[in-house]
């Protein structure tokens, strides 16, 4: 099936309203359940001829083989020339080498996550930990941080703080009001080398160090480079294993989620775990036309390469979720944003789509008069919950409602002919184009296992985007190269500095930048 082909079909669907008005049964028929997750696709641009091109297409490409390689462990993240396994982390009773090994690793942790919740192991003075700190950034800290915010509802442990950026302003206020003596601080770092990461930890290790007899009983490392951490001075007892084969933004079903654990308990965890599996499975089986993650990646792809919407907006209707926009930035763009194929060829398409999103309705009155009227449209995911949050049942049924009143005005919009009924003019201004995309996904309820199973749902939907997108979902060039840079430009600076303090303000150094160079020398000018 040609990209043509299918720009060809995509160009004949007609528009919503009028694909509803003929098919009685296109709500019904748009809609899919898996692992409690209720997907209402029926106001997407999508009509019968356009999908089964679609999914033919997904034949013709090898999607099939291309899951079925990842769940066995065979190399799929081509550039790096490893597997991609992190389901493994969520597998039961599989006799795999790599998901026994990680299924020990998070023994482990979940172990050492029930003894600070239960005293048995506490500070160097002997007091219990009531607090944990996440130092991390990027997959060490996103996913870990969503999820707790998601489930804080179910909170019976120590309160968990993050810290992710290296302005000194974020760890001032995570820190603020706490006891050194009955703080954890957890350290999160795949490499061990990160510099933000490592930088915040060396001033909390201080910190600790200066009211606690034995730092090292405060600090816990997740980390897949251990002889790192132990030379860091973290005790090898306390270094909590994570794979190579992980990638940060999949890492929260790792050791990553230990502070996740500490807040909810090992139970919680388990069950979080538990929900991913099943989307897991049901990914590996479902025939295509009934698999929520291929059908939810093939409309993102669809909207962004065939179409060229430039941005999918994800907006959850549940307060708690109001991180999880800011988690799937990452996953989505951190894996999909590419410029070559994944084999080191052109790209004809679009490879990513920009992910944006607060939650509602907050976000109906900042950025939805663009998605309402802008000249472009933009996709909307809209994420709700059966089951109210709080314990005001009539607010959370005008939340609901708010949801899908806009999920419906996207997609029918208002002629001037119905803005002059409604209003009494005929004003341009009021009316809206319509026929703009959406999809909602319901939750049954958020807890544990659906919020397990709406993660893997991203994370396996990201992997059908990249084969479709012809890219490796599982490298992150970019982010690498930037740190390099941002690694020079700080060894830069410093040199500056050492320079002016042993021969006076005029000195300078040679810097291996050169277009921020002289901003640099700015920069350092200013400083006091």
């Amino acid at each position: 099936m040609s990209i043509d082909h299918l720009r060809l079909l995509a160009s004949r669907v007609p528009g919503l309203r009028e694909m509803f008005a003929s098919d009685a049964e296109r709500a019904q028929r748009g809609t899919l359940d898996a692992c409690g997750i209720h997907a209402d696709f029926s106001r997407q641009l999508m009509d019968t001829a356009l999908f089964a091109a679609a999914l033919a297409h997904c034949d013709e490409i090898g999607l099939r083989g291309r899951i079925e390689a990842m769940f066995a462990g065979r190399t799929v993240n081509h550039t790096e020339g490893r597997a991609a396994l992190h389901t493994a982390l969520r597998a039961r009773g599989s006799q795999a080498p790599e998901a026994r090994e990680a299924a020990t690793w998070m023994a482990g942790a979940l172990e050492l996550a029930a003894q600070v919740r239960d005293g048995a192991v506490v500070g160097s003075t002997g007091r219990r930990f009531t607090h944990v700190v996440n130092i991390g950034i990027g997959g060490s800290s996103l996913g870990p941080e969503t999820v707790t915010r998601s489930l804080r509802r179910f909170h019976d442990g120590p309160e968990v703080r993050f810290v992710s950026n290296i302005d000194s302003a974020d760890l001032d206020a995570a820190l603020a009001g706490l006891d050194p003596e009955t703080t954890l601080v957890c350290v999160a770092s795949k490499t061990f080398t990160t510099q933000e990461t490592l930088h915040n930890a060396e001033r909390a290790r201080r910190w600790l160090a200066n009211a606690c007899p034995r730092w090292q009983d405060h600090v816990v490392a997740s980390t897949a480079d251990p002889v790192a951490a132990v030379a860091w001075g973290i005790d090898p007892v306390r270094c909590l294993r994570l794979a190579e084969w992980v990638g940060g933004r999949f890492s929260v079903s790792s050791v990553v989620g230990f502070p996740v654990a500490s807040a909810i308990g090992p139970a919680g965890f388990a069950d979080f775990l538990d929900g991913m599996h099943e989307m897991d499975t049901h990914f590996l089986h479902a025939p295509f036309a009934e698999n929520l993650p291929v059908v939810h990646g093939l409309l993102w792809w669809l909207n962004s390469a065939i179409r060229g919407f430039p941005a999918v907006a994800v907006v959850p209707y549940a307060a708690d979720l109001a991180l999880l926009p800011q988690h799937l930035q990452q996953l989505v763009m951190e894996s999909l944003g590419k410029g070559v194929s994944e084999f080191g060829g052109p790209l004809s398409l679009d490879s990513s789509p920009v992910v944006f999103g607060t939650a509602g309705t907050d976000a109906q009155h900042s950025y939805f008069q663009m998605l309402h009227q802008g000249t472009r449209p933009i996709p909307v995911d809209f994420i709700g919950v059966v089951e109210p949050l709080g314990g005001d049942s009539a607010a959370h049924d005008l939340l609901v409602a708010n949801m899908l009143a806009q999920s419906d005005a996207l997609a029918t919009g208002r002629s001037l002919g119905e803005t002059e009924a409604a209003t009494g003019s005929a004003d341009p201004h009021r009316s809206s184009p319509g026929n703009r995309p959406s999809t909602v996904l319901f939750l049954s309820r958020l807890d544990p296992r659906h919020l397990g199973a709406l993660v893997a749902l991203y994370e396996h939907s990201v992997l059908v985007q990249g084969v479709l997108a012809g890219v490796n979902s599982f490298d992150q060039f970019g982010v690498e190269m930037g740190k390099q840079v941002a690694h020079a430009a700080a060894e830069a600076l410093r040199a500056t500095d050492e320079a002016a303090s042993a021969a006076g303000p005029k000195s300078s150094v040679s810097h291996p930048l050169t277009m921020t160079h002289p901003l640099l020398e700015w920069y350092r000018s200013q400083k006091v």
